[in-house]
């Protein structure tokens, strides 16, 4: 295949595969809120956010080591290299995940009655969430393994289609089967272990890898080495990630935090948007920069937030006139948290807008700013939590990680433009500006009407019109020559989708066979 076929095929595989992952876990969250109620939620937001944070030391970065050294070896063609790379790998990632997970455990009651002043049920979750660390650690690193051999399919099959529809159909069952508490612990551990089975199967098939043979490989100390500094990174950013729920646990209840979650979940379905154009983008700018190619890599970076406001601002309109509404999708008792909704939502708009900066300072050498950047994010985000939520509460929470992911995207932009003088800003940004405006205003203006009807009736209403309007609105613009290379690519991927579903009809896989 050619680079850029092959690109377009592995990035509209993410994407779909992201996208039918976020969707069913939104419905799992939805569900689970109205089934269980607010504290258990809280509960199992809170052990969630212990697990993903741990789940970070678990793994000591080797899923991103695994596939620098897979790529070098392959290189080589070496691929008894590459399977002991494999092997050496998982074995480490076993070792660090089941020590991480005694940690986990024994720090439980320290976590549940010192920090979030909680119940004998959030321990009781936090240990069982510990559990599956090595089942979830062995999962991401074995997924990284395939993804070694330029493939996304396993990675996203597994990760992103298979487990969260097992943690849906597994959460409805268990409600109606067991009991409320039953259900915030057991689709945790049943998806992990079909997620860890089912990716141990595809690397066998990938590699001829069985489990049991990783045990007996030489503990590559090499990359453990290149990886782990990848950690502390990582570390940050979870911490950051989740560090509003944390917080908010420390200085409520398992109740509020309950009541934040679902308009935090619902607002990072716009993440999507920023991932899938970055996976586009990225290996362009990654080719423009060694030749020094300013000008179009100038130009990648322009269309890529132009695009990315473009499809964003849409959906930013209809999570802020819509909020309340929104959180009724999850039960009465959530609609005191539409201002969080709103709130979050401009947030997560910056980040969308300036979020290619981390990747672009990577690009070019400076992958230290964006630690530096990260630190200081942490920083600001933990002093405004600690402020605020007394006061304010999940809104303080709200309008504390809004301000932090400004000041995030200012430093980004800024170091962008210093080490290469570029910026994302022309007078082509203004079409959606005013597309969007007029957008809002409309909206507004009719939202009266919408708002008598059932729920469904009104969000359908709502966001049929938002997004009509918004398009009638863009489409009076004529697009340019960049926008048409867009489309190009999209016609490019739906070839290449064309010819992938040949592929597997015929059960042959021409990368591997290469």
């Amino acid at each position: 295949m050619k680079y850029s076929t092959k690109i377009a095929k592995e990035s509209i595989i993410s994407f779909i595969g992201m996208g039918i992952g976020d969707a069913v876990l939104y419905i799992f969250v939805a569900l689970l809120a109205r089934l269980v109620g607010l504290e258990y939620l809280g509960i199992y937001s809170l052990a969630n956010s212990v697990t993903r944070l741990a789940e970070v030391f678990g793994k000591v970065g080797l899923d991103t080591g695994i596939i620098r050294y897979i790529g070098n070896s392959r290189e080589k063609g070496n691929a008894n290299q590459t399977n002991e790379e494999i092997r050496s790998t998982l074995k480490i990632g076993f070792y660090f995940s089941v020590a991480v997970m005694i940690v986990q455990m024994v720090l439980s009651g320290w976590l549940v009655y010192c920090v979030f002043h909680g119940s004998q049920l959030l321990k009781t979750v936090i240990i069982v969430n510990a559990s599956t660390l090595p089942f979830c650690v062995l999962t991401i690193l074995a997924a990284a393994a395939t993804q070694g051999f330029q493939l996304l399919k396993y990675k996203v099959f597994v990760t992103n289609i298979l487990t969260p529809i097992v943690m849906l159909v597994s959460m409805i069952g268990i409600f109606f089967l067991f009991s409320a508490k039953i259900t915030i612990i057991a689709p945790v551990v049943i998806s992990s272990i079909i997620g860890f089975l089912s990716i141990l199967y595809f690397l066998k098939k990938l590699t001829g890898i069985r489990f049991f043979q990783i045990f007996s490989a030489k503990s590559n100390l090499e990359i453990l080495k290149f990886s782990y500094p990848l950690m502390f990174v990582a570390a940050i950013d979870t911490l950051l990630h989740w560090m509003d729920i944390m917080m908010i646990g420390h200085f409520t209840n398992a109740e509020t935090v309950g009541l934040y979650y679902p308009a935090i979940r619902t607002t990072g379905l716009l993440r999507l948007i920023l991932i899938s154009l970055m996976s586009i983008a990225m290996p362009m700018i990654s080719q423009l920069y060694p030749q020094r190619k300013m000008k179009e890599m100038g130009d990648v970076y322009k269309l890529t937030v132009r695009w990315i406001m473009t499809l964003a601002i849409p959906l930013t309109i209809f999570f802020i006139l819509f909020p309340e509404k929104i959180m009724l999708l999850f039960g009465s008792q959530y609609i005191q948290a539409a201002p969080v909704l709103a709130i979050s939502t401009i947030g997560i708009f910056v980040l969308l807008v300036t979020g290619i900066g981390s990747s672009i300072l990577t690009v070019i050498g400076y992958p230290k700013y964006n630690l530096v950047n990260s630190i200081i994010a942490f920083l600001v985000n933990f002093s405004l939590n600690s402020l605020w939520i007394p006061r304010y509460g999940i809104v303080g929470a709200a309008w504390a990680t809004l301000i932090t992911y400004v000041v995030f995207g200012l430093l980004r932009s800024f170091e962008v433009w210093y080490f290469t003088k570029l910026h994302p800003f022309h007078l082509k940004l203004l079409k959606s500006v005013f597309s969007g405006i007029v957008t809002y205003i409309l909206i507004f203006s009719l939202k009266k009407y919408f708002m008598p009807y059932h729920t469904l009736i009104t969000l359908s209403l709502a966001g049929f019109s938002t997004f009509l309007i918004y398009l009638v609105t863009l489409s009076l613009f004529k697009f340019d020559s960049d926008d048409k290379e867009v489309w190009k690519a999209l016609l490019i991927i739906g070839k290449t989708v064309k010819s992938s579903q040949t592929y597997s009809s015929t059960g042959d896989d021409p990368e591997i066979k290469s």
